[in-house]
């Protein structure tokens, strides 16, 4: 087994004997982006990107690309036009096993926390700088999925003393992410350490008020707390109603109550030893917690793990699928992506014949993909999910469903298409009871409108929607809405309002530590663009922002935006960035904005003489 290591110092090894590898930073950095976008990447593309100065820059690919051949030793890769990876079976890269192995191979076999090329600079190409910038933060963001996938799933083992170490790990990687640090304080106290986990919660507090200006959540604190004790009692025919009377107090909008009946009908379910009853109230219970608008998704992840775990001890694990998709779902919000779509995975084995199950697989999956920006695998899987949603009468899959479908078309101009879609999601969120559902659908149908000229059915849409966001207490509905209305109030010449607006849109998103991160990252392009268009001070930064979180998460799409608008900011390198992200994106619009802002070029240095 030949391995290749992209993270610290770049080395390879054979069956684990250090052998040479390439010579010269420029062949490492070519395999390091031939294997990090990976897709065929057109040869002239690299040689802008990384041998711009070279007097034959295709022979210096040539020569670099042989160079990998023989360190991999493998003649058939890197070969083409354009140029495909094709490494063998017997070929092992550690960037990829950390996007796509399960966690615990990944804590084995990579330097988990290692930067990407660690040390190594490429001032003279500062399109693939910028690129190798933002595939750090993606590898940041892998490590700390894998530690994080690695401490949840030790916790739930009941093995919480080598959860700890993965959980420290985590939040020294994400040091601002509060579910970093909920999750090494529930592997604390369940270890038996709450001395522990209470101070680190008071040094967490102690640092958020410092340097945030405000208190972790509740959820931290609660963390640390001893289980309550298992109620004396308990019967099959109690539990069954505590059951009935939490999902009714969620589905009427009173998650607080909801919640403390689905935790008694868990310690009830515990003492009864049934694991069909267990795994439904933690299903329940972790659903709840994940979906409440004030919830906590560790909590309510902790939950439906342990509902996985349960089923799959009983020998019975189609009871989990719920939970598996639940899990997917938790993941879906944050943006990461890979493990989103390995929860899916598994509760697509066990789902059966349940076709609203099945349709909300599949809206989840479709999701994921166009988060990515892979919207022509989206397309499909969205479409499949409405149908399943129809046969299985399930009408807010259904509106989940059409609502992304709908939003897929709306990024990329398809408007006729996006109206038909968003029009019926937002009749459904009427006929299935999910009108705190509506401010969604509805915004995008505004920014149609908008894009059509009808300001004022855009304003009365985006008002409706976010007055609604507000009622509910929805952050993420209320951050979209903004951002329509700030564009609104740009579209009208009231830059002051628009800027303050589209400064609300993505800050909504901030309030919970469980956001929907895309949309916070989607009110950011609304935001940067026109600080940019309007020489605000502070549109370079805000540019930045939007990349960091972007490429660190792999929202390419939105990444791809970041790198127009470094290209319109006259950021160097960013031609050769924006050719590059724009081409990991499903998106026609995006390649004709690039082809518009190239042509503009020629045409300023036509005009330079």
């Amino acid at each position: 087994m030949l391995d290749v290591q992209l993270l610290g110092q770049p080395s390879v090894r054979v069956d684990g004997v250090p052998v040479d590898g390439p010579r010269g930073n420029k062949t490492w950095a070519l395999l390091a982006y031939l294997v990090g976008v990976g897709v065929p990447v057109p040869r002239d593309r690299l040689v802008g990107l990384l041998f711009p100065d070279a007097d034959d820059g295709l022979a210096a690919l040539r020569w670099n690309l042989t160079q990998l051949r023989r360190a991999v030793r493998s003649p058939q890769s890197f070969r083409g036009d354009p140029v495909a990876v094709a490494l063998g079976p017997d070929v092992r890269v550690d960037v990829h096993l950390l996007a796509t192995a399960p966690w615990y191979e990944v804590v084995d076999r990579v330097d988990v926390g290692a930067p990407l090329l660690e040390g190594v600079t490429f001032p003279a190409c500062p399109g693939f700088e910028l690129w190798l910038e933002g595939e750090r933060r993606h590898v940041v963001e892998l490590a700390s999925s894998a530690l994080r996938e690695a401490a949840r799933a030790l916790l739930t083992a009941g093995r919480p003393d080598d959860a700890a170490p993965h959980a420290r790990r985590l939040v020294d990687l994400q040091p601002w992410d509060e579910n970093a640090h909920e999750l090494l304080v529930r592997a604390l106290a369940a270890g038996g350490d709450v001395a522990a986990a209470r101070r680190h919660v008071a040094l967490v507090t102690e640092l958020f008020l410092e340097e945030l200006g405000a208190p972790p959540a509740r959820s931290l604190a609660a963390a640390a707390e001893p289980v309550l004790a298992r109620p004396s009692g308990a019967s099959r025919t109690r539990t069954t109603a505590q059951l009935q009377a939490g999902a009714s107090a969620m589905a009427a909008g009173a998650p607080e109550a909801g919640i403390e009946s689905l935790r008694r009908a868990v310690a009830g379910a515990r003492e009864l030893r049934e694991p069909e009853l267990l795994v439904r109230a933690l299903t329940e219970l972790g659903s709840a917690e994940v979906h409440a608008v004030r919830g906590s998704d560790e909590s309510g992840a902790s939950a439906l793990r342990e509902a996985v775990a349960v089923a799959e001890r009983s020998g019975r694990p189609e009871l989990a699928t719920t939970a598996c998709r639940e899990l997917g779902y938790v993941e879906f919000l944050r943006c990461r992506f890979e493990a989103a779509e390995r929860w899916l995975d598994r509760a697509a084995v066990t789902v059966g014949a349940d076709e609203s199950e099945r349709a909300w697989i599949l809206a989840l999956r479709g999701s994921v993909r166009s988060d990515a920006g892979r919207h022509d695998e989206a397309l499909v899987l969205l479409r499949d999910a409405v149908r399943h949603a129809e046969m299985a009468g399930d009408g807010r899959a259904a509106t989940f469903a059409l609502t992304h479908l709908g939003r897929l078309h709306v990024l990329r101009h398809e408007d006729d298409a996006a109206v038909e879609c968003l029009e019926r999601a937002d009749r459904l969120t009427e006929t299935s009871g999910w009108l705190s559902f509506c401010p969604y659908p509805r915004s995008w149908l505004a920014e149609v409108a908008l894009r059509r000229g009808r300001v004022t059915e855009a304003d009365e849409l985006l008002v409706s929607a976010h007055t609604l966001a507000l009622e509910v207490g929805d952050p993420c509905w209320e951050s979209l809405a903004a951002r329509g209305l700030g564009l609104v109030a740009a579209v009208r010449g009231d830059d002051d309002t628009a800027a303050r607006l589209l400064h609300d849109a993505p800050a909504a998103c901030h309030r919970w530590t469980d956001a929907y991160l895309w949309l916070e990252a989607y009110g950011l392009v609304a935001q940067a663009g026109h600080a940019l268009e309007h020489g605000l001070p502070r549109a370079l930064e805000l540019i930045e922002e939007l990349d960091r979180i972007a490429s660190a998460h792999g929202m390419r799409e939105l990444q791809a935006e970041a790198a127009l608008l470094r290209l319109a900011a006259g950021r160097p390198g960013a031609l050769d960035a924006a050719r590059s992200a724009v081409a990991a994106v499903d998106n026609p619009v995006l390649a004709a904005r690039l082809a518009a802002a190239e042509k503009g070029l020629r045409g300023a240095r036509t005009a330079a003489g």
